[in-house]
C-alpha cells in the first residue's frame, strides 16, 4: 500500500478548511483560486499540484462530503441469510448536518449545488433500494413507488433544510425522533420502509 505524503494531506486539509470557510461566507460560484490559496495560505503553485481548476476542486470537496454523510448516516446489520442490510441512522443525520450546517446550505440551496443534491438523493435511493431487496415484504403499492421514494427523500431533505433556517434551535436526538415519528406513517409501509429510518442501532 502507497503511503501518502505527510505534507500532501496538510495540503488537502487546509485547502477543505478553507473551503469551508469561503462557503460560509459566499456562494459555490463564487469561490475562486485567489481565495482559496489565500485563505488556506498555499501558493497557487501547490493548488494546481493537486487540482486541474476550481472545478475540480470544488467537485472533489462536494462529492466527498456527500461520500463522508454517508459514511456517517448507514449503519449495516449482516441478517441469517448473509445478506448486508443498510439502513439510514437518524441520530448520526442530524449530527453531521450539525457539523457541516454550511455544506447542507448550501447543498439545499443553491442553484450550483444541484448536481450534489442529486448525488445524495441518489445514493439515498440506492441504499433504500438494497434494504427492500434484502426485506421479504411484498405489497401492492397504490402509489408508484419511484413517487413514494421522491416524496420520502425530499422531504428528508426539506425537513433538514428547514431546522437549518431556524438556526438549529432543536436538539439533534429531538430532530431525528420527530422524523422517525413522521416517517413512521402509511405512506413508509406503503413503502415497505418501516425499518430503514431507525434511531437506535438494534
Amino acid at each position: 500500500m502507497t503511503k501518502i505524503d505527510p505534507r500532501v494531506l496538510k495540503t488537502k486539509r487546509k485547502l477543505k478548511s478553507a473551503f469551508f470557510t469561503l462557503i460560509a461566507n459566499g456562494k459555490l460560484n463564487s469561490i475562486n483560486v485567489k481565495d482559496l490559496t489565500e485563505t488556506a495560505q498555499v501558493t497557487r503553485g501547490t493548488f494546481y499540484l493537486h487540482f486541474k481548476d476550481k472545478e475540480t476542486f470544488v467537485k472533489a470537496m462536494m462529492t466527498e462530503l456527500v461520500n463522508e454523510f454517508f459514511e456517517r448516516s448507514i449503519i449495516e446489520r449482516e441478517l441469517p441469510d448473509g445478506n448486508i442490510q443498510p439502513r439510514l441512522f437518524l441520530t448520526n443525520v442530524f449530527e453531521y448536518v450539525d457539523e457541516r450546517p454550511d455544506f447542507f446550505t448550501v447543498l439545499l440551496k443553491e442553484d450550483d449545488a444541484a448536481e450534489y443534491q442529486r448525488m445524495l438523493s441518489d445514493k439515498l435511493h440506492s441504499y433504500i433500494e438494497v434494504y427492500n431487496e434484502t426485506t421479504n415484504q411484498k405489497t401492492d403499492h397504490n402509489i408508484p413507488k419511484p413517487l413514494l421514494m421522491n416524496f420520502m427523500i425530499y422531504g428528508v431533505l426539506g425537513y433538514i433544510d428547514q431546522w437549518l433556517r431556524d438556526g438549529k434551535i432543536y436538539a439533534t436526538h429531538y430532530m431525528a425522533d420527530n422524523l422517525q415519528k413522521l416517517l413512521d406513517s402509511a405512506v413508509i409501509r406503503e413503502a415497505d420502509l418501516t425499518g430503514f429510518f431507525v434511531t437506535t442501532e438494534v
